[in-house]
C-alpha cells in the first residue's frame, strides 16, 4: 500500500472510531497527469528505461520501446523550466547526456526518464 493511500485508511479509521463520518474526495489526477502531452524515445534509441527516481543509481520499472509514448506527469513537463523536469543524477544515451530527468506515468506511479533520451510530443 502506497503512502497516500495508508494516509487516508488512518485518517478514515481514526474518524470512524471518533464517530464523524468521513468524507473523502478523489485525488486530483487532472493536476499532475498530462493525457495530451508525452514522452518517446528519441530516433536513435531502441528503448528508454523508467526508473523510480531521477538518476541511473534508481530502480527502473520497465522500458519505453522507440515508437511508444507514455504521458508526462505533470502539464509542464514540455518546457524546460517546468515542474515535470528535474535534476538528478548524470546519464548518457545515444542521443546525449545529461543530468535532467522528465516525470512521465508509468502503470499507476511516478517514473523519471532521461530527458535528453526523449523527446517531448503531443499524444
Amino acid at each position: 500500500m502506497r503512502a497516500p493511500a495508508i494516509r487516508l485508511f488512518i485518517t478514515v479509521a481514526l474518524a470512524t472510531i471518533a464517530g464523524v463520518v468521513p468524507v473523502v474526495a478523489a485525488p486530483a489526477q487532472a493536476d499532475t497527469l498530462n493525457v495530451s502531452f508525452g514522452a518517446t524515445p528519441r530516433s536513435g534509441e531502441t528503448a528508454i528505461r523508467v526508473r523510480t527516481g531521477p538518476g541511473t543509481g534508481y530502480t527502473a520499472l520497465g522500458q519505453v520501446a522507440y515508437g511508444s509514448t507514455i504521458p508526462c506527469w505533470y502539464t509542464q513537463c514540455q518546457n524546460s523550466t517546468g515542474t515535470g523536469i528535474v535534476t538528478g543524477g548524470s546519464y548518457a544515451c545515444t542521443s546525449g547526456s545529461g543530468n535532467t530527468w522528465v516525470k512521465v506515468y508509468w502503470s499507476g506511479t511516478l517514473g523519471y526518464m532521461a530527458r535528453n533520451c526523449v523527446d517531448l510530443v503531443a499524444i
